[in-house]
């Protein structure tokens, strides 16, 4: 007997294709901070699913300002992004906002070496300025990407990390991720993906027991 595929890709899909790897190449430094090499390619793969849920999308666009959006943790003093970044209102902190100046200064330095045009680039620094500071989307692919950025932390991974950066076990951490970060997202696929993916992950972390 065949198991059928399930109808939605799991959230540890693969990013689909290779097109992308001259920029994660220009990056890997970048990368390296507050483990940007585990956020960065999850959400991704979250970007494009979110991507195929809305087609009209630029797809793109939003690809690369998910690759490049936290390229700017590299460039601030590590030593800051815990207790300044993760603590206290940490979405005001004055770190959030140098993060976000420096992802776009990155975009501005790496995407016109690979032949992305100007008003490309600033689009997707348009996007990246803000993301986590701001609390409305300017455009469609703004907001996919604003999803992205929240639905990673609802794979196993994510709650791996992230609980770790907000001192919580995992078991809170998902009861935080249920009440407070739902109800960020903004478009309906996002919302059905972080359900799905905090049910798998909370069964996969046996949280009803670990408490």
């Amino acid at each position: 007997m065949t198991t059928p595929l399930p109808s939605t890709p799991i959230a540890t899909t693969p990013a689909r294709g290779v097109d992308l790897d001259p920029i994660w190449a220009a990056v890997v430094p970048e990368s390296r901070a507050r483990s940007n090499d585990i956020h960065l390619p999850v959400s991704l793969a979250f970007a494009e699913r979110l991507c195929d849920a809305y087609p009209v999308a630029d797809d793109l666009l939003v690809r690369v300002a998910i690759l490049l959006h936290d390229t700017g943790w590299g460039r601030v003093d590590e030593s800051r992004i815990i207790s300044e970044g993760f603590s206290g209102d940490w979405r005001k902190a004055a770190i959030r906002f140098e993060h976000e100046k420096l992802g776009c200064e990155i975009a501005r330095e790496v995407l016109p070496a690979l032949g992305y045009d100007e008003k490309f680039v600033e689009e997707v620094a348009t996007i990246i300025d803000g993301h986590d500071t701001r609390k409305e989307a300017k455009s469609l692919e703004d907001a996919l990407m604003r999803d992205a950025d929240r639905l990673w932390r609802f794979d196993h991974a994510g709650i791996a990390l992230a609980s770790g950066w907000f001192a919580m076990d995992p078991s809170s951490y998902c009861d935080r991720l249920e009440a407070e970060i739902v109800p960020e997202l903004l478009t309906e696929a996002a919302m059905s993906m972080a359900k799905a993916d905090l049910q798998r992950s909370r069964a996969l972390l046996k949280t009803a027991v670990l408490r």
